[in-house]
């Protein structure tokens, strides 16, 4: 019998445009503790687990930011959100409990980098 294979196995990359990519990119460093995988043509790349982060050049007449949101999900929740508040982010609101399971919740809670991008924190926390 034929195995079908699935088309789409995974996100391996997001690409982020940028009018100051270096700037940009020591936001991700400082604010998120992302971990830098290297630096090519003016593109800075980051781990992210499954699926790396690109912080690049935007092009000419590229807008900034849009309706994509890039969730990020925390490890420990509460060091999360002190380490974005340190860094001087201003979450858009509280976290919002999307479920609840015994013992803890999914919470989101919305910012946006220095240029205007759209992000989350996105993750289970104890309830």
């Amino acid at each position: 019998m034929f195995e079908q294979r699935a088309l789409i196995t995974g996100i391996n990359q997001i690409a982020l445009a940028s009018i100051d990519p270096p700037r940009l990119a020591d936001f991700y460093r400082r604010a998120l503790g992302l971990t830098v995988l290297f630096e090519t043509a003016g593109m800075i790349f980051f781990a992210t687990g499954a699926a790396r982060l690109m912080i690049g050049p935007k092009q000419r007449d590229q807008p900034i930011g849009g309706d994509a949101v890039v969730y990020f999900e925390p490890g420990d929740w509460s060091a999360a959100e002190a380490k974005i508040e340190d860094a001087g982010v201003a979450f858009l609101h509280g976290a919002s409990v999307l479920m609840r399971e015994p013992g803890r919740e999914l919470a989101l809670r919305p910012f946006k980098d220095p240029e205007g991008h759209n992000l989350a924190l996105l993750g289970w926390r104890p309830a």
